[in-house]
């Protein structure tokens, strides 16, 4: 298996989404997907992984700055402050 440094989207919709990964996130960013105030805004993270093999399904949560953290969610990073003004924490939620 070759390693490789991949990027990682996801949506800041309030929802868990699932991602296909082989290594815990090592950094976080946030940006927005265009100039319209409707454009969404996005976390990317990064983690090692390969494009030959499957990793496994893990869920992940953005949520912002006062809002609730589900029970047993696992932080994974910050990111930096937006031009917005906004900023994204990622959460790994547990496996049920």
């Amino acid at each position: 298996m070759t390693r490789r440094m991949l990027r990682h989207r996801i949506f800041v919709t309030g929802e868990p989404q699932v991602r296909n990964i082989h290594s815990d996130p090592l950094h976080v960013a946030a940006e927005r997907l265009g100039v319209s105030e409707d454009a969404p805004h996005v976390v990317d993270f990064w983690a090692e992984g390969s494009l030959e093999e499957p990793g496994a399904d893990r869920t992940f949560l953005v949520v912002g700055t006062g809002q609730p953290i589900p029970d047993g969610a696992r932080w994974w990073g910050t990111t930096a402050r937006t031009a917005d003004g906004l900023v994204w924490h990622l959460y790994e939620l547990p496996q049920t």
